[in-house]
């Protein structure tokens, strides 16, 4: 036969019940703005009823059952979105990266600018025309040599520059891994506070979301892949190179390079290398040894032509004062290009000596610049040469800014979507709220009712005649 007192366990499950639930709601209420927070919700089922079919079990109607319990504390969470989220997250560092990179060496290069490079050739070749007309007016002779040092200057300056925007970079990089190392570590750690909790029997719900909000960190910085077993555990590699195992750490490395000085990246495992294919990094990365050192060679190769065939041509002009073999550029590269030429007057425009009004020097001088294609520049003229070069330039940020705004909208939207599972609606959280403090009256009001019954069972009855 049932208890007498069935009916007070049955209602002191069903208020335990909601008490949780609402105990549930409020924590969700309170981490509405908490980043990386994944809704919680209260699973429920009916207890086992009373009585169970037996040989001997007791003549009753039918079963009855014998009250409500919490049978998991669910995370909602759409790991297949997580996933997505995490691939297209180091998509979004590469451009990210890319396209704030590319905008530094537009800012280096300042083109199209009146003080860029391209500017101050244009108004070199233009002097260089004046000359051939006037070349015994010194009104003319000194903004072209002024002219030319400027260039030089700018030369010289836009490739120390380039210098340091490499070096910088470089930095960047040795950060970058030191941040990976940090959050492998702490990924380490929640996947053995994980184990303990799973072990047990528990949804270490919490503890889930800060260790993905780690793992959504750490895809903006490289490719990873992610797998967990049935404990929770997570592993995490970094192309086919392990980072973190169970509550084990395998930390990144930076080792100099030899030649260049620059950081490279392998693994603490064994020393080899580490493949990194995507994210800021592996963006940081190629910026360095690759948009960088392009744009460095080609500067030095536009360099070298303009030294070497303009005092070619110069060398075999005369100046005022009659002199000859005489170099307009010293240097042998953008890093060190200077002007040897001091004095207006020796400027070399004359194609024959003792001629003050023989220009005809300074025409094939200004022809290098714009009409003579060089072998040292792909056949082409040198300013046609750099014009393609920042014509890449534009074209590669432009590219950029346009990866860059597509891809930060895929991200927005798929997180959009992980936010419609896994966020909390204050509106759905106050709905619950009342839903379960309704439940929670009438669960206790109904205890009340069978504590009034009991009460007159025990205390009521069998007093008649006393």
């Amino acid at each position: 036969m049932r208890s007498t007192f069935g009916g007070l366990e049955t209602t002191l499950r069903a208020i335990q019940a909601q008490r949780l639930a609402l105990d549930l709601t409020g924590h969700n209420i309170a981490n509405t703005d908490t980043p990386g927070y994944s809704r919680q919700v209260a699973r429920t089922s009916a207890t086992a009823p009373y009585c169970v079919p037996t040989m001997n079990r007791n003549t009753v109607a039918g079963q009855i059952g014998t009250g409500v319990e919490i049978d998991a504390i669910e995370r909602m969470r759409d790991e297949f979105l997580d996933r997505q989220l995490q691939y297209e997250n180091s998509s979004l560092g590469w451009w990210t990266t890319r396209q704030s990179g590319l905008e530094q060496l537009e800012v280096i290069f300042q083109e199209p600018s009146e003080t860029g490079l391209a500017a101050q050739l244009n108004n070199f070749w233009s002097l260089l025309q004046d000359l051939s007309v006037r070349p015994d007016d010194a009104n003319v002779r000194t903004p072209v040599l002024e002219t030319a040092e400027n260039l030089a200057d700018t030369i010289r300056h836009t490739y120390h520059q380039l210098e340091n925007f490499q070096k910088n970079l470089d930095q960047e990089a040795r950060v970058l891994v030191e941040r990976i190392n940090s959050l492998a570590t702490k990924i380490a750690q929640l996947n053995k506070e994980i184990v303990q909790v799973v072990g047990v029997g528990q949804n270490p719900n919490d503890l889930l979301d800060e260790r993905e909000l780690l793992v959504q960190e750490l895809s903006e910085l490289t490719d990873i892949n992610v797998q967990t077993n049935a404990l929770n555990s997570m592993t995490v590699s970094i192309g086919g190179t392990l980072l973190v195992s169970g509550d084990n750490t395998y930390h990144l490395r930076t080792v100099d390079d030899a030649t260049t000085g620059f950081a490279g990246i392998v693994t603490t495992i064994n020393g080899s290398a580490v493949d990194v294919r995507r994210g800021k990094l592996a963006s940081t990365l190629e910026l360095r040894d690759v948009d960088v050192n392009y744009y460095k060679d080609s500067l030095d190769s536009f360099t070298r032509t303009l030294i070497d065939e303009f005092n070619a041509v110069h060398s075999s002009g005369y100046g005022l004062n009659d002199d000859v073999s005489r170099d307009f550029f010293g240097g042998d590269s953008a890093r060190n290009i200077t002007v040897l030429i001091t004095n207006p007057r020796d400027i070399a425009a004359s194609s024959v000596p003792g001629s003050e009004g023989n220009g005809l020097n300074a025409i094939e001088l200004a022809r290098i610049i714009k009409d003579t294609p060089h072998a040292t520049t792909n056949n082409a003229t040198l300013s046609s040469f750099y014009g393609a070069m920042i014509a890449k330039l534009g074209v590669d940020a432009d590219k950029a800014d346009t990866a860059l705004t597509n891809q930060t909208m895929l991200v927005n939207h798929l997180f959009n979507r992980q936010q419609s599972v896994a966020g909390v609606s204050l509106d759905e959280e106050m709905a619950n709220m009342i839903k379960f403090q309704h439940s929670y009256n009438a669960a206790a009001r109904m205890m009340t009712t069978i504590d009034e019954t009991l009460d007159r069972i025990i205390n009521g009855m069998g007093i008649v005649g006393r």
